[in-house]
C-alpha cells in the first residue's frame, strides 16, 4: 500500500479534506461560546483582561481567573469581522487542518499516505461529535504541532526546529488550560528519547546528543508557560479542574463522564469502541511481528491519551488524533512483514492504485451521503445558527426582557447564562459556564437544586432574591420539565411570557411590578406569533375579551401560521360543545367564530351559551357581542 499512483495520492488528499469538512459541520450546542464572545467584546472595548466578575449578580466583583483570554479575543474579532458565518468557517478550516495534520504526521512516520489517510478518516468520525466552537480546539492544534515538531527532529531536522515548541507553548498557555497537557507531551517524549538513547534501544532515532537537545527545548518550553498575565494561576488551574471538591460540576457535565465503549450516547459515539479496539489489535499485531520496531515514545503517548479518553469523554478526540500516526506506522509495519512484495513493481502499483482508488471513492460517497442532512439544515437555517443549535437558546424571551428593562434578579438554566451575557449585557446573570473560575462548587450544587426542581428549589430562589425565572417551556420532558411544572403550579410565581419555547415567570412579591404591568397589559412583547398568541390567551383568561379578540384578529392578519392554531382551537371547542353542551365550550366556540368574522354562527353560539347557563363575566360579554354583531347588521336580533 506504499506504491500507488500520483493520481491516487491526490484523490486521497481530496477525500481526506472532505472528511475534515464533514467533521467540522457537526452540530454541537454552543453554550460556552456566548460567554467567551461576551468576554472578548469586553476586552476589546476596555483594552484589558478582567480579573473580577463582570457578568453575575450572585458573585459580582468576585476574583475571576480567565485562562482563555486570547481565544476569546480571537473569537470576538472573527465575529465582529464577519459575523457567525466567519466564526463557523474558521472552525471548519481548523478541523480540516486537524484531520489533515494528523494524516501528514502519520504519512511521514509510516511512509504510507494510504494508511495515514485511512486512519485519519476514521478519526474524523470519532472526533465529529466533540468539535464545537470553543477553546478546546486549540488543545488538538497544540498537541499535533508538538508531536509534529518532535517527529521532525527525530527524523533528522535541524535543532532550530525545536524553537517552535516554546513559541507554541507561549501562545497555547493563553488560549486554553490544556497547555499543561502539551507540556506533558514534550516532557514524556523527551524522557522517552533520552531513555532510548541511554539504554541503546533498537531502532533509536537519535543519538544521546540530539536527545539532550530535546531536554534543552523542554526547559525553554517550561519557561514559555510563564508568558501569561497570571502565570502561577495558569499553572495551577488545570489541577483545580481535576479536584472533585472544587469542581463538583464534573459529575453533572456529560463530557466529563467516563466513556462507554460501543454505546451511542451524547459525546460518546459508538464508533469510538470499534476505533479503539482496532487500534489495540493493530498495535498488538505489530508488536508480535516486529517487536524490535515498537517505538517507546509513540506507544507511551498513545497509552496516556487512551487513559484520558476512557476516564472522560472530552478526551476521546485527543486520543483519536494522536493515534492516527501510531496506527499508520503499525499498519505499515504489518504490511511490510506480512504482505508479499514478490509481484513486479508496475503490476503492484496498478493493482494497488485501483484498489485504493475504489476504496477512496467509496469513502467519498459515504461521507457525501452523510452530509446531505447537514446541507439541508444549513440551507434552511444558516451555517452558524445550525452549527451551534441557535434554536436551543431563548432568543424571543430575551427580546421580551430587553423590551422591558425593569429591575429584578433573574434565574435561568446554567447553559443559558453565557447567551444572556452576550445578548442582554445590561442584565446580570445568576450563573454561567465559567464554573470554577468564578463560582465555588457549593454554589454549583445550590444552582443545580433549583435547576432540576429538587425539594427546596424555592428556598434557593428566595435566598438570592430572584424576581424572574427564564425557563424552557417547550420541552416535553427531561429534568428541566420538573422545574417548569413546579413554577406553573406554585402560587408564588406567575407566567408573564411564553412563546412555546421559553417562558418568563415573575415572583408575586419580588416581581410585583412585572405582574402589575402584565395584568394592565402594559408590557411590551416581541413581534413573533407565539408571543402575541400568549398575550391573546392572557387577555382571554383575564376576561378582557375584546382585547383578546382584536389581538387574535391582528395576529391572524400578520402571522398566517396562526390560522391553523385558531382553526384547531375552534374545532376542539366545537367537539366539546356538541358532546357536552358546556356553556364555557360554547362561549369559546362563539369567540373563535367571532374572530373569524362568521357573525351569524358566532351570535348563535353566544346565544346557546347563555341559554345553557353561562355566567359572568362571559355572560355579560356574550350579550354585548350579540348587540355588537346586530348593530353592525351582521346577525339577527335575539329572542
Amino acid at each position: 500500500m506504499r506504491d500507488v499512483g500520483r493520481g491516487v495520492w491526490w484523490l486521497l488528499i481530496v477525500v481526506l479534506l472532505v472528511h475534515g469538512v464533514y467533521a467540522g459541520l457537526e452540530v454541537v450546542t454552543g453554550a460556552d461560546l456566548w460567554w467567551q464572545l461576551a468576554t472578548g467584546r469586553y476586552m476589546v472595548q476596555h483594552h484589558g483582561i478582567p480579573t473580577r466578575d463582570l457578568f453575575s449578580y450572585t458573585f459580582a466583583g468576585a476574583p475571576w481567573f480567565n485562562e482563555e483570554w486570547l481565544t476569546q479575543v480571537l473569537f470576538y474579532g472573527l465575529y465582529a469581522l464577519g459575523g457567525g458565518t466567519l466564526l463557523a468557517l474558521f472552525k471548519i478550516a481548523l478541523v480540516m487542518g486537524l484531520i489533515t495534520g494528523a494524516a501528514l504526521i502519520g504519512w511521514r512516520r509510516s511512509g504510507s499516505l494510504v494508511f495515514a489517510a485511512g486512519a485519519a478518516m476514521a478519526a474524523a468520525f470519532v472526533c465529529r461529535p466533540y468539535l464545537d466552537i470553543r477553546p478546546q480546539l486549540f488543545e488538538f492544534v497544540g498537541t499535533l504541532v508538538v508531536i509534529g515538531v518532535i517527529d521532525a527532529y527525530r527524523r533528522g531536522a535541524r535543532p532550530a526546529v525545536l524553537a517552535v515548541l516554546p513559541v507554541t507553548m507561549a501562545v497555547w498557555v493563553n488560549l486554553h488550560a490544556s497547555y499543561i497537557f502539551g507540556l506533558g507531551v514534550v516532557g514524556l517524549l523527551t524522557g522517552c528519547e533520552i531513555a532510548k538513547a541511554w539504554l541503546h534501544v533498537p531502532d533509536t532515532p537519535m543519538p544521546m546528543r540530539r536527545a539532550l537537545g530535546l531536554g534543552v527545548a523542554l526547559l525553554a518550553t517550561i519557561l514559555a508557560c510563564f508568558v501569561h498575565p497570571q502565570p502561577l494561576k495558569a499553572l495551577a488551574f488545570p489541577f483545580v479542574i481535576l479536584d472533585p471538591v472544587q469542581s463538583p460540576w464534573r459529575t453533572e457535565i456529560v463530557e466529563w463522564l467516563p466513556t462507554k465503549l460501543f454505546s451511542e450516547e451524547q459525546f460518546n459515539p459508538a464508533f469510538f469502541g470499534y476505533f479503539f479496539t482496532a487500534q489495540i489489535l493493530v498495535a498488538l499485531a505489530a508488536v508480535l511481528v516486529a517487536p524490535r520496531r515498537c517505538d517507546l515514545s509513540d506507544t507511551a503517548l498513545v497509552a496516556v491519551t487512551v487513559a484520558l479518553a476512557l476516564a472522560a469523554r472530552r478526551f476521546v478526540p485527543l486520543f483519536a488524533l494522536v493515534s492516527v500516526p501510531f496506527a499508520a506506522r503499525n499498519l505499515a509495519l504489518l504490511w511490510d512483514r506480512l504482505v508479499t512484495t514478490s509481484t513486479a513493481a508496475p503490476v503492484r502499483v496498478r493493482v494497488g492504485s485501483t484498489v485504493v482508488a475504489l476504496l477512496a471513492l467509496g469513502a467519498l460517497g459515504n461521507v457525501l451521503l452523510r452530509s446531505v442532512p447537514d446541507a439541508q439544515a444549513i440551507t434552511a437555517r444558516g451555517l452558524f445558527p445550525e452549527m451551534i443549535r441557535a434554536d436551543f437558546f431563548p432568543h424571543d424571551a430575551v427580546e421580551f426582557l430587553r423590551l422591558n428593562p425593569m429591575p429584578g434578579n433573574l434565574f435561568h438554566l446554567y447553559v443559558w447564562g453565557g447567551y444572556l451575557e452576550w445578548e442582554l449585557p445590561e442584565r446580570k446573570v445568576f450563573i454561567d459556564g465559567r464554573a470554577q473560575t468564578v463560582y465555588p462548587g457549593t454554589f454549583w450544587t445550590e444552582h443545580s437544586q433549583a435547576e432540576y426542581g429538587y425539594p427546596g428549589w424555592n428556598d434557593v430562589l428566595d435566598r438570592h432574591e430572584v424576581a424572574l425565572v427564564l425557563w424552557p417551556t417547550g420541552f416535553a420532558g427531561g429534568r428541566h420539565a420538573v422545574m417548569r411544572d413546579e413554577l406553573r403550579r406554585s402560587p408564588h410565581w406567575v407566567c408573564i411570557y411564553d412563546d412555546g419555547h421559553s417562558g418568563v415567570f415573575a415572583h408575586v412579591e419580588r416581581g410585583r411590578e412585572w405582574i402589575e404591568r402584565f395584568e394592565a397589559f402594559s408590557l411590551a412583547y416581541p413581534d413573533v406569533a407565539k408571543a402575541q398568541l400568549f398575550l391573546v390567551t392572557a387577555a382571554f383568561r383575564a376576561s378582557a375579551f375584546d382585547r383578546a379578540r382584536l389581538g387574535l384578529q391582528a395576529a391572524l392578519r400578520r402571522y398566517p401560521e396562526t390560522a391553523a392554531v385558531a382553526q384547531q382551537a375552534e374545532e376542539r371547542l366545537g367537539n366539546e360543545a356538541r358532546n357536552t353542551g358546556a356553556p364555557g365550550s360554547l362561549f369559546g366556540l362563539a369567540f373563535y367564530r367571532d374572530v373569524a368574522g362568521d357573525a351569524p354562527a358566532a351570535a348563535e353560539a353566544y346565544r346557546l351559551a347563555l341559554e345553557h347557563g353561562l355566567v359572568d363575566p362571559q355572560a355579560t360579554y356574550a350579550r354585548e357581542a350579540i348587540a355588537r354583531l346586530n348593530q353592525n347588521g351582521e346577525a339577527r336580533d335575539p329572542k
